[in-house]
């Protein structure tokens, strides 16, 4: 099996850019080589072809005199670089400036053997063989020293350049592979302190800004959600428990009154008290999954178009009479054809507790309004009132699941008033906010905002 390092990405994909750049360098090198040497190359035979059809004046059937006076003629007139070879059929040499054996017919690339010179500083001939009348052999070359060595000079820099660029590209790769694998092992070890219970551990970061940056930055905020719904969680565990063991103890003491009470009317008096407390906790277990249900987002499903202030002012119908039976004043201000998309029931609802939240904490005789009107794109509906409203460090624990400001826990409710609305807010893509209501150190009332950002039908 391969070392971890060379199972990771970066060691993957540096050696894919590394055999493309081998593959372009490869294609560069081609290029150059073919296109250098071919065109120094058929320089050369061309002035051989032309030598070769001077000499032979009548093509192959030029006489042996003729040839042999070409030939001479040649050397006369070119210098050393040329070179002329003119044999019989048994092999003998009758002119030229050449000893050699003579090639067969064709172009040919010749070297001297190791130590020996075609003439002074000439190692490599280039030229053609060609058949004369009578038997006789023409060959004819040219110096093509500096060609081979060229030619050597190109592949000795290709292989020099391609090595130091697999060196490099190799080095590259591990350096990275090394560098990626440090980052994950990171990751690592701080989802493995996490998985034992640590959810205050974070994934680092280099500070780099790079892709493992961004994807810690990610999960960071994933983790601290989790550590927010794990707190929440726990919260909410010590909160059911304080609120089923009120109705829970007095259920089991009803039930012993019950069991000891001889007269039938106490006995139905305690049972009645009995179902009572039950009540209390299916009504709570209820509120619990329904506020599931929302946050899970199931409700979605059964959005539809709303005109969303026809559904206020029927709230506000119902809830001027229940308020006045309160003792407190509602009043309502909404702006006709508010419409968005969503669930009519849990709109209706959301708002419903608002309203109630404001009667029954609004203190005595509260003023409460209900107000909705298109800000911007956007649609804002507001409840206010101006009771003795909630200071705002403790806003955040009013809005959590059993945040109930009364720690004594001597008023009814469980809690769950603001958070289910909030929850149906964020369901429908709205925000809810609390503040004061007016600059008051007595009662300074209590706003909560609801805004619908840009309440487009889906």
């Amino acid at each position: 099996m391969l070392p971890k390092l060379f199972q990771t990405t970066s060691v993957r994909l540096a050696a894919l850019g590394l055999g493309l750049a081998s593959a372009s360098a490869a294609v560069v090198f081609a290029v150059i080589y073919y296109g250098t040497l071919g065109t120094m190359r058929a320089t050369l035979d061309a002035d051989i072809a032309n030598e070769i059809s001077e000499i032979l004046i009548a093509g192959p059937m030029t006489p042996r005199s003729i040839v042999i006076a070409g030939v001479r003629a040649a050397l006369a007139q070119h210098p050393a670089n040329i070179f002329f070879l003119l044999d019989d059929a048994g092999g003998r040499k009758i002119a030229g400036n050449l000893r050699l054996a003579m090639p067969r017919p064709g172009w040919h690339t010749l070297a001297a053997p190791p130590g020996q010179v075609f003439a002074p500083h000439t190692h490599v001939l280039r030229g053609r063989a060609v058949p004369v009348a009578g038997g006789d052999r023409l060959f004819v070359a040219a110096d093509a020293t500096m060609l081979d060595e060229l030619n050597e000079l190109i592949r000795r820099s290709f292989m020099i350049g391609f090595g130091i660029t697999l060196a490099i590209g190799l080095a590259a790769g591990i350096g990275f592979g090394r560098r990626a694998l440090a980052r994950v092992e990171a990751v690592s070890a701080a989802s493995r302190e996490i998985m034992a219970g640590d959810f205050t551990r974070r994934i680092p970061h280099s500070g780099s800004g790079d892709e493992f940056d961004h994807l810690a930055a990610s999960i960071n905020a994933m983790l601290a959600r989790i550590e927010q719904l794990m707190a929440n969680i726990r919260a909410v565990g010590d909160e059911i428990a304080h609120d089923l063991r009120s109705p829970l103890a007095r259920l089991r003491e009803s039930l012993e009154l019950s069991l000891r009470a001889a007269d039938p009317a106490v006995m139905r008096a305690t049972m009645e008290d009995a179902i009572g407390q039950v009540d209390a906790a299916l009504g709570l277990s209820a509120a619990i999954l329904r506020l599931a249900q929302i946050e899970s987002g199931a409700r979605r499903a059964s959005f539809t178009r709303i005109d969303f202030s026809l559904l206020l002012e029927e709230i506000a119908e119902t809830y001027e009479t229940v308020a006045e039976d309160a003792g407190g004043r509602f009043t309502a201000t909404i702006e006709p054809g508010l419409i968005l998309t969503g669930d009519a029931a849990l709109l209706n609802q959301m708002v419903a507790n608002l309203i109630e939240n404001a009667i029954r904490h609004g203190g005595e005789g509260p003023a409460i309004v209900l107000a909705a009107a298109r800000v911007g794109r956007d649609i804002e509906v507001t409840v206010t009132d101006d009771g003795p409203g909630i200071s705002a460090e403790r806003h955040a624990l009013a809005l959590r699941r059993f945040g109930r400001l009364d720690a004594s826990r001597a008023t009814d409710g469980h809690g769950l008033g603001l958070p289910l609305a909030a929850a149906i807010a964020a369901l429908h893509d709205a925000t809810l906010t609390l503040s004061a209501e007016r600059d008051d150190p007595v009662r300074p009332g209590l706003r909560v905002a609801l805004r619908f950002a840009n309440p487009s039908p889906r």
